[in-house]
């Protein structure tokens, strides 16, 4: 009794033990000896899972039960990817390691099987598309043969290429690709919509139809790129000086859209600032740190935090606040203060000699700087270098002639932290009292900025 007691046990904890999923590939003609699994989270990808390769190509990943659904990518060579669909499901598939898309073939997954056929459409009609664009031009206008390719291109042209799309989410509402697909749909302008204000439609109507309620969105790359489609948009639709104003009622919008998802609207806020924070929007950026990051009640202690420090570090150096002084010590002439140079506005840049982006940037301002008086503009120059030859080399190759300072202790910098300095090349530009008139993203803007001030080029 007691031995069939524990059997009985047994098999009860062998029912309750995990599930595997396991993703099942051959790659015919395989080339490499290593295949590797990586997850979507937006658009970064992690490495989950690595197979060394069989000689006859076959491989096999395996996800525990608690695997999030989402897109994942499935690597065999430097060229060689594909994405996929995981949701719950075993997965079986073979291609060609010299044509992986082409000859992809899902042998076991109904999540895939729809995202295989959705792909190859697109693939053909893109293709076909090409191939008469480039018959038209062989043929001469005269041939009768030309005027047949018109017309094939002009029904390929005319032709509904989202039928597919709305059928496989019409006919599979629950699955996982229904979801990302809705993310290629686009609003359907209406008859009657006068073409200046097509734009304005779409994105007055851009988030009616997505539905917000699956948090798993997140782990593909549909959600965020649909986001960033959406914003770029606004500069299609609107004067260049009312852009940021319709953002910040585009992010409003969004914002209601997703509200009661409270782990997407997360993600996506966190999304957005890390993209608005390197994008030429101060205005919008500003809009999105005080009436969302700075109200954000985050559950994850980590993004909490994140938020916190961004919007402490925007808060530093938002336009219209007054800057801290900087005090630049001399070996044989006392000190420099800020404050006390003779021009009518400073450009405070944060660089440094290992940052590639400093690299490419700094030697075109050094062209923009050249074309202006000392008394409208200087450039303060401080390199978070902790290696004092580094710092030096760097100015004595570029030839910085403006002022330059480094306390040579890396991202321990004091005025960095005072300036809430987050990334390297950082501009500000500030008036003879301190305070902050713009953030420009290059030279080009800060060009761009100075004329609005009434500030001549003398070259």
């Amino acid at each position: 009794m007691k031995r069939a007691g524990i059997i009985f046990l047994f098999l009860i904890v062998q029912i309750s033990l995990p599930a595997q999923y396991f993703i099942q590939v051959r790659v015919d003609s395989m080339r490499t000896k290593k295949a590797y699994l990586f997850d979507y989270l937006g658009l970064t990808r992690n490495m989950v899972d690595s197979a060394k390769t069989a000689p006859d190509g076959s491989f096999s990943f395996t996800l525990p039960a608690n695997a999030h659904p989402g897109m994942y990518r499935i690597v065999v060579g430097p060229e060689q990817f594909w994405d996929i669909i995981f949701n719950r499901e075993q997965i079986r598939m073979r291609t060609s390691f010299s044509s992986i898309i082409d000859s992809l073939k899902v042998l076991e997954s109904k999540e895939n099987q729809l995202l295989n056929s959705y792909m190859h459409f697109f693939i053909d009609l893109q293709r076909k598309g090409d191939l008469l664009q480039r018959l038209a031009g062989i043929y001469p206008a005269s041939d009768p043969f030309h005027q047949q390719i018109l017309k094939e291109l002009q029904k390929v042209r005319a032709g509904d290429p989202e039928k597919l799309t709305r059928e496989i989410i019409e006919n599979n509402p629950d699955t996982y690709v229904s979801g990302f697909l809705r993310m290629e749909l686009s609003p359907k302008v209406p008859a009657g919509i006068l073409p200046k204000d097509e734009f304005k439609y779409v994105l007055e109507h851009f988030w009616d139809n997505i539905s917000f309620a699956d948090s798993d969105q997140m782990y593909s790359p549909g959600l965020v790129n649909k986001v960033r489609s959406y914003f770029s948009l606004f500069r299609r639709a609107y004067p260049a000086a009312i852009v940021e104003p319709e953002m910040m009622k585009g992010l409003d919008r969004l914002m209601r859209a997703a509200a009661a998802n409270e782990v997407l609207t997360q993600f996506l806020l966190e999304d957005i600032a890390k993209w608005a924070e390197q994008a030429d929007f101060d205005q919008f950026f500003g809009y999105l740190t005080e009436a969302y990051l700075a109200q954000a009640t985050c559950t994850d202690e980590k993004k909490k935090g994140q938020f916190k420090e961004l919007v402490d570090a925007y808060q530093k150096t938002a336009p219209g606040k007054q800057v801290p002084e900087i005090v630049i010590p001399r070996d044989s002439n006392g000190t420099l203060v800020m404050s006390e140079i003779p021009s009518k506005y400073i450009l405070v840049v944060f660089w440094a000699s290992w940052c590639p982006h400093c690299n490419d940037m700094l030697p075109e301002l050094k062209t923009v700087y050249n074309k202006y008086s000392r008394s409208d503009l200087e450039v303060v120059a401080i390199s978070v270098d902790s290696k004092k030859q580094d710092w030096e080399d760097a100015l004595k190759k570029n030839g910085f002639t403006w002022i330059n300072y480094s306390e040579l202790k890396g991202w321990d910098c004091s005025i960095a932290y005072d300036y809430g300095i987050r990334a390297t090349p950082t501009m500000i530009l500030i008036d003879k009292k301190r305070t902050v008139i713009a953030k420009p993203k290059n030279p080009e803007v800060l060009q761009q900025k100075l004329a609005e001030l009434g500030i001549r080029r003398i070259k």
